[in-house]
C-alpha cells in the first residue's frame, strides 16, 4: 500500500492553501481519511477526483461557450426588446447675472415660481 499525502503535500498538487484543502476535506468535497486525529489523503483516490473535476470543468466551459457563441432560440420571448424608461428631460439652464434661469425647448424663459 502507497503512503498517505499530508494536506501540505495535497495543497502544493493543487496549488491552493492548505485551509482550502482541510476545509474541503472536512466538508467531504475531497475524499479523505482522518487517521488518529490527523487528516490523509489516498493518492490514487485523490488524481481520480482531480480527473473527474477536470472532466466537470471542461463541459461546464464548453456549455458557456455554446450559450455565447449559439443565437437565441425563435420562439416565445425572443426578440423581444427590454423596455427601457427613460427620465424626464430636466429644463436646460442658462446664466442672466441674477443665478441660473430655467429654460424650455423653444430658448424661452420659464416663468419662477419664487423670485428673490
Amino acid at each position: 500500500m502507497e503512503s498517505m499525502m499530508t494536506a501540505r503535500q495535497v495543497a502544493e498538487l493543487l496549488g491552493v492553501h492548505e485551509n482550502w484543502v482541510y476545509d474541503q476535506a472536512a466538508s467531504g468535497v475531497l475524499p479523505s481519511y482522518k487517521i488518529g486525529g490527523v487528516r490523509r489523503f489516498d493518492a490514487e483516490e485523490l488524481h481520480t477526483w482531480i480527473a473527474e473535476h477536470r472532466a466537470a470543468e471542461r463541459q461546464v466551459r464548453r456549455q458557456a461557450i455554446r450559450e455565447t457563441v449559439t443565437p437565441p432560440a425563435w420562439g416565445k420571448g425572443a426578440g423581444r426588446r427590454r423596455d427601457r424608461t427613460r427620465a424626464p428631460e430636466q429644463p436646460k439652464r442658462s446664466s442672466d447675472g441674477k443665478g441660473e434661469q430655467a429654460v424650455d425647448d423653444s430658448g424661452q424663459a420659464q416663468r419662477r415660481l419664487f423670485d428673490a
